[in-house]
């Protein structure tokens, strides 16, 4: 295939790929971004029978580079406007991402290469292709502390009974079965002549199978919750942002933040929430600042907020801090934002300045912990936190009710990131069947039904403070109590295909090689 149509093809399967997300979010496109990238891998086979190793490998690879360029474009400016680095050097460091990432994509284009056959292997790339995409993914999310940012199976978060399977396997269950219909649907373009009456009806089948089950999770989880006592709280969505210096804004800021939690505790909120570094204060550190929030937590409410928690000259952590009449608790991240909060190889990269003003990189904390409020238990992952699926697991299965996320997306700015880490946070409420309060500098705050359901959103941009309702839950999904299953299954099945592919090939390769002694044997007697 010439190298212009394969940038083409990398190109077209790129953008369906990056629609299918937030702002766009048109997520039927998530069904077909597969078909160029496939149509080109068959076509490479046919052109060239011989395998070479950097046929699938180059066209995942391009594929991935320009799909992330497309969806990461907001990383430049992050780092131009905060991290005080030149245009150049920060689209250099977008590129460099891009490209580590894109390893991952290209080695799993090789194998996909190997599995993709003609009309009589059909059967082979409809399990295993899925399963070598969801062992790339788990590849993505673990090594070097993981960036699985907007994974294939985010872009439905709004087809809400698609992915209810998530309670089951997590968001790889969803991606598996999203790339399943991608491959269906390839083969209905592709043999459209021979195998088109079987594949439709398979398609058919398959979307009858995935909605049906999705309702019925859909409707006894709702069934469940119906029962149980609502309760309330007060979001707060300030819109501070890091465009202006906050130091100065400080005690105003404060005085604003502490009168409308008033105002919610009056409207009958049980405890407020405030986003992640709204005011640059440390309460823990300073005796005046420290009295003034346990005075509200006894005259109104409980007191749940960000805030920066240093202790000594070089552990500085990052806490959900929170303030009760009964004392004071606190969460410290244990998942730190490389370039946010630390700098990931900082002998290699010593040029690169984090987009924090602290004095030294954040500590991270010792292990995850949820917080007691009134005896109800708390899960509190802080911003970028929300995105590990086996994180927030750990919260819950740790016996946590709700969940309470707290961020500040004002780093990213009015563009698809603030969006795309919402659909992200949505899947957590799937996987483990809990509401979730999300409250943010300046948005998206809102709350999240544990169908995975926006039940309300405040726009980005606005300031906005208002009373959630929601339950506390107790039930643990199978993902809770098991977690990394279905990942770990794929890549068992991967390794056991390959494995038993080689050996079946070994033994052909005998085989022939006993038939040829054979031949020559017999051609020596008759001699």
């Amino acid at each position: 295939m010439p190298m212009s149509r394969t940038v083409i093809t990398a190109g077209l399967s790129a953008l369906l790929y990056a629609l299918s997300f937030p702002n766009a979010a048109l997520f039927f496109l998530g069904f077909v971004f597969l078909i160029p990238l496939l149509y080109a891998l068959d076509k490479q086979s046919e052109e060239n029978r011989k395998p070479r190793f950097t046929r699938g490998f180059f066209l995942f690879f391009l594929f991935s580079f320009l799909t992330r360029v497309l969806v990461l474009y907001w990383i430049p400016r992050v780092m131009v406007r905060y991290g005080s680095m030149p245009v150049s050097l920060s689209i250099l460091s977008l590129i460099l991402l891009s490209a580590f990432l894109s390893l991952f994509d290209g080695a799993a284009g090789i194998l996909i290469r190997k599995v993709m056959g003609g009309a009589r292997f059909l059967l082979i790339p409809l399990g295993l292709v899925p399963a070598v995409w969801v062992c790339k993914d788990l590849a993505v999310e673990t090594i070097f502390g993981g960036f699985p940012w907007c994974l294939a199976g985010y872009s439905q978060y709004k087809n809400i009974l698609f992915v209810q399977m998530g309670e089951w396997g997590g968001i790889h269950l969803v991606t598996f079965i999203l790339i399943y219909f991608n491959v269906l649907f390839y083969y209905l373009a592709r043999y459209r002549k021979e195998l088109w009456k079987p594949v439709l009806a398979s398609i058919v089948l398959s979307m009858v199978m995935v909605y049906t089950v999705g309702f019925y999770l859909y409707r006894t989880n709702e069934k469940s919750i119906s029962g149980l006592q609502v309760h309330k709280a007060g979001i707060i969505q300030p819109n501070v942002t890091h465009d202006f210096p906050v130091v100065n804004q400080a005690g105003e800021t404060l005085n604003r933040l502490f009168r409308e939690s008033a105002e919610l505790a009056q409207l009958g909120a049980e405890f407020v929430v405030w986003p992640e570094y709204t005011v640059d204060i440390y309460p823990l550190q300073g005796e005046s600042y420290l009295n003034r929030f346990r005075r509200f937590a006894a005259d109104y409410v409980p007191l749940l907020a960000g805030f920066t928690d240093l202790q000594g000259y070089k552990e500085i952590y990052n806490s959900a801090i929170l303030f009760s009449p009964g004392g004071i608790q606190k969460y410290d991240k244990v998942h730190l934002t490389p370039f946010g909060e630390y700098i990931l190889f900082r002998e290699l990269l010593f040029f690169v300045k984090r987009i924090t003003d602290e004095i030294a990189d954040f500590t991270p904390g010792e292990a995850v912990r949820n917080l007691n409020l009134k005896g109800r238990w708390i899960s509190t992952p802080i911003c970028y936190e929300v995105i590990f699926p086996g994180l927030v697991r750990d919260f819950v299965a740790g016996g946590g009710q709700l969940m309470v996320t707290i961020s500040n997306d004002s780093w990213f700015g009015d563009t698809s990131a603030p969006y795309q880490h919402l659909a992200m946070a949505a899947f957590r409420c799937i996987e483990n069947r809990r509401y979730m309060l999300r409250s943010t500098s300046n948005g998206v705050s809102g709350v999240v039904g544990p169908s995975g359901k926006i039940l309300y959103s405040v726009p980005y941009s606005t300031a906005h403070h208002f009373v959630a309702s929601f339950r506390y839950m107790d039930k643990k999904t199978i993902f809770t109590r098991f977690g990394y299953l279905f990942p770990y299954f794929c890549v068992v099945w991967v390794l056991v295909f390959f494995w038993g592919r080689r050996c079946v090939l070994k033994l052909r390769n005998l085989s022939a090689a006993s038939k040829r002694w054979k031949r020559k044997k017999r051609r020596e007697k008759s001699r």
